[in-house]
């Protein structure tokens, strides 16, 4: 259709969603006729391209026409956003436009009161959790829905929220089948993300990239640099990303300063809801701002109109990156963004990260799905089922296909055995009166776990003093360019206590520091080409010192640490060198292969790092619950150890002059 002739199928909302701009964008052109014709869609262009109004006012032209059989007050439309934030500034963007149509919209999150049960509306808002809420204690809401809206699933999928949305829609369906689903996406690699939550999705891809003008600077003279910059290019409104939030405190004074004195917010999840939202409607409306924030606004929360994103260190992913630069200048097609780094290995992952997201590179995760979600589904639907209970065969079916049913069995009968669950008639089952109790205060819906910060303090035992902090543990270990060993953990309060065991090799100090990164290990040869770009993609150097052997890996703190740790499980003396190379005593290298450990060697070492592992990888709240060996196979899947183990078989090692070697990793100091 051309535009013309989408606007005469618009009856309803040409006027409330579009009258004001006059056009169509071609996000729009390309999706509304889809949805006009009933057909199930996922959306995926980049961010402030349309998505929303492509999506939410075909639907609602449907389900007016439809309104023509019944007009009984009921929900017709279930739109499901990640987050309570994203849900407030959807309603505030949308209640206008869809009341214009004589439609109503209301919202269900956890910090909102219970929506009216016999009188609901029309259009829906709600998160993930409070769908579940809602279809385990009200399903008779949905008798009369037709139409589902998933936004922002790319943020979703692949994590335990996501596998937790994909049971629930099976769920759904078991109430009302026959409903059009729509499916909003920023832009990724997988574009079959939407054969996981529903059938038969046609893809709306907007290939078109925005034009990014991305700056990169060091942090010794960001400030200056940002405030001339601001002057020359006249910003008025800057937003500032940190990987930390104490870090938005810090430089939310640094930055206050003409033109913005008294006008630097802050913004992260520390802050209560309503802080965070004052903080929200303050840059709407001041004429000059600066926001500091996290990752929390890098969703679509209405901020206003911002001139310049500046993200202070890289994120942890590609993705990430743009979703926070796509936060800048909605008004047009062009962006300008800053990035800030500490170190020359910062430079190195920016360069390499604006590369790939230029060229729609993203390396993503390889989608595995997440074994915690099980648990906390059986117990949510026998909530459901809780008068008359259910069987072994539905919870199959439910499951189906994001579980097999040797997992859901596997995981029912250590739920049965521990007392979670427990059997009425023989066949039929409910959830025992404790964890009743439990649910009836709305205690079992999410499966976001408690945030449990992965770093430790490490105490020098010989002198009482802190000497730093480190994620990953390991017996021995290097801070500051020296060897220490663990002497004893105290969990409860994040601390190591470690003893002094000499200098570390000459090499350490190539890389003092902090290493960075739990990106894909798909991401490392990239990296490696940067600074070695006469070799193959797969092959990686290695030089001798001595009787040590140093060998480029580039994969991160996850895996990195993982490979030495399983290398040093199997015998071989190994240490991992700051996420970046990986240093072997008395080893041979033989037919220039990388050391590979066994995939059983891993499932031990992760065994063993339970916890530690669950910091890193946002394993669900329910872990717990499933049997041990589970636990371990649920990291086992999430860290893709199959994929990483097949990826260092390909690999080939090359052997390079010490001295060369030590000019190329020089450059990241």
């Amino acid at each position: 259709m051309t535009g013309e002739e989408i606007k005469t199928h618009l009856q309803h909302t040409w006027v409330s969603f579009f009258s004001r701009f006059g056009r169509f964008l071609p996000i729009q052109e390309m999706t509304i006729p889809h949805i006009l014709e009933g057909r199930n869609v996922v959306v995926i262009s980049p961010s402030a391209s349309g998505k929303t109004e492509a999506v939410v006012a075909p639907v609602i032209e449907n389900t007016i026409a439809a309104l023509d059989k019944d007009t009984a007050p009921a929900v017709r439309i279930l739109y499901i956003s990640p987050t309570r934030a994203l849900v407030n500034d959807l309603y505030r963007r949308l209640v206008d436009p869809i009341e214009y149509t004589g439609l109503t919209i209301g919202r269900k999150t956890g910090d909102l009161p219970q929506p009216n049960i016999k009188k609901m509306p029309s259009v829906l808002l709600t998160t993930p959790e409070s769908f579940d809420s809602l279809i385990t204690r009200h399903p008779e809401v949905f008798m009369s829905l037709q139409r589902v809206i998933l936004d922002e699933i790319h943020l979703l999928d692949n994590t335990p929220r996501g596998d937790q949305l994909r049971v629930l829609l099976n769920r759904l369906r078991r109430i009302k089948d026959r409903l059009q689903y729509c499916a909003l996406s920023a832009t990724i690699d997988d574009l079959a993300i939407g054969s996981r939550y529903f059938d038969d999705p046609h893809v709306c891809l907007l290939e078109t990239p925005r034009e990014v003008g991305f700056e990169l600077i060091g942090s010794k003279h960001f400030i200056e640099k940002l405030f001339s910059t601001a002057r020359e290019r006249g910003f008025k409104k800057i937003l500032v990303f940190f990987n930390a939030r104490s870090l938005t405190e810090v430089f939310s004074q640094e930055l206050n300063r003409p033109p913005f004195q008294d006008a630097v917010f802050v913004h992260h999840a520390s802050l209560e809801k309503s802080r965070r939202e004052a903080v929200e409607q303050q840059m709407i409306r001041s004429e000059h701002a600066i926001l500091c924030a996290t990752s929390t606004l890098e969703l679509g929360i209405d901020v206003g109109d911002i001139d310049c994103v500046v993200l202070y260190r890289p994120p942890f992913n590609i993705s990430s990156l743009l979703q926070r630069i796509g936060r800048g200048n909605r008004r047009t097609n062009r962006l300008y963004a800053m990035g800030v780094y500490t170190s020359r290995w910062e430079e190195v992952l920016f360069h390499t990260f604006i590369d790939n997201a230029r060229a729609g590179r993203l390396f993503e995760k390889k989608y595995k799905p997440s074994l915690s979600v099980i648990p906390q589904q059986i117990y949510s639907y026998l909530f459901q089922r809780r008068r008359i209970g259910s069987t072994l065969q539905s919870l199959y079916r439910i499951m189906e296909p994001v579980y097999t049913q040797d997992q859901v069995k596997t995981v029912f009968k250590e739920l049965l055995d521990n007392g979670a669950l427990k059997q009425g008639r023989p066949g039929i089952y409910y959830n025992s009166p404790k964890l009743e109790k439990k649910i009836n205060y709305g205690k079992i819906h999410s499966n976001i776990a408690e945030v449990a910060f992965g770093e430790y303090d490490v105490i020098d035992t010989g002198t009482g003093q802190r000497i730093g902090r480190i994620f990953h543990l390991k017996q021995q270990f290097m801070l500051g360019g020296r060897c220490w060993e663990i002497e004893r953990i105290d969990d409860t309060n994040k601390k190591v206590y470690a003893v002094f065991r000499g200098n570390a090799p000459a090499m350490a100090k190539v890389f003092e520091g902090k290493g960075d990164g739990n990106y894909s290990f798909l991401l490392a040869p990239v990296i490696k080409n940067r600074l070695f770009p006469d070799l193959d993609p797969l092959v990686f150097p290695y030089a001798r010192d001595g009787r040590s052997i140093y060998i480029v890996h580039f994969l991160g703190n996850l895996y990195g640490s993982l490979l030495a740790d399983s290398l040093d499980h199997e015998g071989i003396d190994a240490l991992d060198l700051d996420a970046k190379i990986l240093i072997l005593n008395r080893y041979k290298v033989t037919n220039e292969q990388c050391p590979c450990p066994d995939s059983g060697t891993i499932r031990h070492i992760i065994s063993k790092n339970i916890a530690r592992f669950e910091d890193a990888l946002g394993s669900g709240a329910y872990l717990y619950d499933l049997p041990k060996h589970y636990q371990i196979e649920d990291h086992y899947l999430n860290l893709d150890i199959d994929g990483f183990l097949e990826y260092l078989r390909s690999i080939r090692l090359q052997e390079i002059l010490l001295p060369d070697f030590r000019k190329a990793v020089q450059k990241l100091k």
